[in-house]
């Protein structure tokens, strides 16, 4: 019994003399989804968007809750097709980044053409200032 277990330590202390310490660096750790702030960065912008999308739909003006969720719903695509490449291991492709600086782009257009006294134009249009915030984040980080 004490045999197995001298064995089993020389086996051990044999194999940690014999390799080498390497150190890992952060973005191995993660694989192709990057850093810690990058993931945060992007979990801020789907968040972010949310509570974007949240606010716009409390607007009463019509025309531009119509137009601001034409907006969003263009950032969130982009933002899926993103994530989409992640998952299957490649590079996000420019032209969806490209798409939501888009759709963020056409949001605040449809926004700043609201009255930014009403309530819900002025939580949407925070929500979104934070949604161009993390947005500059994630292209910082990742």
């Amino acid at each position: 019994m004490y045999a197995q277990q001298a064995i089993v330590a020389f086996l051990m202390a044999t194999s940690a003399t014999l390799t080498s310490a390497r150190s890992i660096d952060r973005r191995q750790l993660l694989g192709s989804l990057g850093s810690l702030q990058c993931n945060v960065a992007r979990l801020q912008i789907v968040g972010a968007l949310s509570d974007t999308q949240d606010a716009v739909d409390q607007i009463s003006d019509a025309k531009v809750q119509q137009a601001a969720n034409a907006g969003l719903q263009q950032a969130q695509g982009g933002i899926s097709q993103i994530a989409k490449s992640l998952i299957s291991g490649g590079a996000p492709p420019a032209a969806s980044r490209n798409e939501v600086a888009a759709g963020l782009s056409a949001a605040g257009t449809a926004l700043s053409g609201a009255d930014a006294s009403n309530k819900a134009v002025a939580d949407a249009q925070a929500g979104l200032a934070k949604s161009v915030k993390a947005g500059q984040d994630v292209v910082a980080n990742c």
